[in-house]
């Protein structure tokens, strides 16, 4: 079987979030598994003067007026995964992947260029699994242009949804520098929609979690294109994200104080707080410490956590330790909780890698209380180092933390449901006294956590049963 998995980032390329981790990992599973699987992604700025890539070929396609160049270069990740990358420096040779005025001729660009450089790398692909807007035209591209090619007729597409909420929208005049015939698949609220035209014209769809599947059918999630999936509900399926479990090992991670495994939880992760603390001048109490990694937006539920961590700070044990950049006003309150708790939380704006890791190794508990989180990959990172993840119940936190049973014993974090602080509240003061009065039951749960399997094995084997049926029965 060969699939081309088409995205505007993937590591180790280039990563802005979590859709570059999906992208490098997702392949690497897929080839295991018999796969004969390319990535293609812009050849932007960043990775052209790294300057490893091998030229292969070039093609034109017709944006506005005129003939644009296509430059296709060619090169082997570490995990020997062929990477295919569309040049052009009018629209990628920039400091930053997103954020122009010009993104929706940029990506719209990207989209045909893809479908011309197969010809140029002479692969054929049986699917091509593209992710999120910005390669929302292509399912609509192939079949309206590549219709007569009967290589190209037999193509399949698949369409996966990362976040709903960034659909691609721009101003209906872009049609007047796309050279292929209007349909309604491209329009929603008077703008041309990208993620709609995937939705629409794809061979199925997928999203990220199962849950999260179910949350963009409803009005409160589904950022207007809910009825939209509706019309596709049955070639619309979720599955889960997985992790790189080779590079979020706490035996083998070398970010870490000191490596450690399942059996030697307790004192791994106590000679990692310990050094952890040491190094940041955080007191050295019989306390839990909480990690938060994050982005600092309001999706992530920081809301939540304003009104609720000065009472914990002030009444408990615990420690907290941030990491993470966004909003102005989150990063503020932040500060100026590291000021009023000084020795008790510590605050590190921006993303350090090394920092992160370290964290997920020494915290005790770790934060995800999101408004709404498609898959997240924070919490399995989490319980991989044995933190146990306090989530709101929503998208993939609720498909992948399993809440503490004191009775059965069961769980693998702490859970709650409503989009409020005293419910937060409550389960952080459940899962601190927890800790501090029942060692038993606390431990029981790392060990639990750290059994869990967020692996792409079983991802990417879903993945390959749907390029099949789509490949046989579409």
């Amino acid at each position: 079987m060969k699939v081309l998995i088409c995205a505007s980032e993937g590591a180790p390329f280039l990563k802005t979030g979590g859709l570059a981790d999906v992208i490098g990992a997702l392949p690497i599973a897929l080839k295991k598994n018999g796969i004969d699987v390319r990535v293609m992604m812009p050849y932007y700025k960043k990775i052209k003067e790294a300057n490893t890539a091998k030229y292969v070929g070039y093609a034109y396609v017709r944006i506005g007026p005129s003939s644009e160049y296509v430059g296709v270069f060619h090169e082997k990740s570490k995990d020997d995964i062929d990477y295919y990358f569309i040049d052009s420096d009018r629209y990628f040779y920039r400091d930053r992947p997103y954020g122009y005025g010009d993104d929706g001729e940029r990506f719209a660009f990207f989209d045909f260029a893809v479908l011309e450089a197969l010809k140029v790398v002479d692969f054929l692909p049986d699917v091509i699994h593209c992710n999120d807007w910005q390669t929302g035209l292509i399912p609509y591209i192939l079949k309206a242009n590549y219709n007569e090619y009967p290589n190209f007729r037999k193509m399949k597409t698949i369409y996966s949804i990362h976040n709903i909420q960034y659909q691609g929208n721009f101003p209906m005049d872009i049609m007047n520098i796309l050279f292929m015939p209007y349909s309604t698949s491209l329009e929603f609220g008077g703008q041309i929609n990208f993620m709609k035209a995937g939705i629409m014209e794809a061979t199925s769809i997928t999203t990220v979690s199962p849950t999260y599947k179910d949350e963009v059918l409803t009005d409160q999630y589904g950022y207007g294109l809910n009825n939209v999936l509706g019309l596709r509900y049955f070639d619309f399926q979720g599955i889960i994200n997985g992790i790189d479990v080779d590079k979020f090992n706490p035996q083998t991670d070398k970010n870490l104080y000191k490596t450690y495994n399942k059996r030697t939880r307790k004192s791994g992760k106590k000679a990692n707080k310990e050094a952890l603390y040491k190094e940041f001048n955080l007191d050295n109490t019989d306390g839990p410490l909480i990690g938060l990694v994050s982005r600092l937006v309001d999706q992530k539920g920081i809301d939540l956590l304003m009104p609720v961590l000065d009472d914990v700070l002030k009444y408990s044990n615990a420690n907290l330790f941030i990491v993470g950049s966004g909003d102005e006003r989150y990063e503020n309150y932040f500060k100026s909780l590291e000021a009023r708790f000084q020795g008790r939380v510590r605050t590190y704006i921006g993303y350090n890698e090394g920092v992160a890791q370290k964290i997920y190794a020494a915290s005790d508990l770790f934060l995800m209380p999101s408004k709404f989180e498609p898959c997240g990959l924070g919490q399995m990172i989490a319980m991989r180092y044995g933190s146990l993840p306090i989530v709101r119940e929503t998208g993939g936190l609720k498909d992948t933390v399993q809440a503490y049973n004191q009775y059965t014993k069961n769980g693998s974090g702490f859970t709650f449901t409503n989009f409020i602080p005293n419910d937060l509240k409550e389960v952080i003061w459940l899962a601190i006294n927890l800790y501090n009065d029942n060692k038993e039951d606390f431990d029981t749960l790392i060990k639990n956590a750290m059994s869990k399997d967020y692996s792409w094995d079983k991802s990417a084997i879903e993945y390959i049963d749907l390029y099949q049926f789509v490949i046989d029965n579409k």
